[in-house]
């Protein structure tokens, strides 16, 4: 008998975080509880907004690899992102839609 896949988290926005898309493509964060600012790149600003809770690592990735095809395999890049922005509380705590 096979095993059920593991679904996998997506990852959302913190509601508490305000963000602000610059002229370059860069964004600000902020964090309005903790009062912590983060900056991101365009690519990370990408990242970010596709922290929806309805796509996981592996369908951001993919998005980006479309984007950038040249750039070869960004599963590394789009996890180290991820991982900062959790660290950073910008990041609800990973959830999977019920029924998933």
């Amino acid at each position: 008998m096979l095993a059920a896949p593991v679904p996998t988290p997506r990852p959302a926005r913190d509601p508490r975080v305000l963000d602000e898309l610059l002229t370059d493509g860069s964004m600000i964060l902020f964090h309005t509880a903790s009062r912590v600012l983060m900056t991101l790149n365009p690519t990370a600003a990408l990242v970010w907004d596709s922290c929806d809770g309805e796509h996981d690592e592996p369908a951001i990735v993919a998005t980006l690899e479309s984007l950038f095809p040249q750039a070869g395999s960004l599963t590394a890049d789009v996890r180290a992102i991820l991982s900062d922005l959790r660290s950073r509380g910008m990041l609800r705590v990973d959830a999977i839609p019920a029924g998933d």
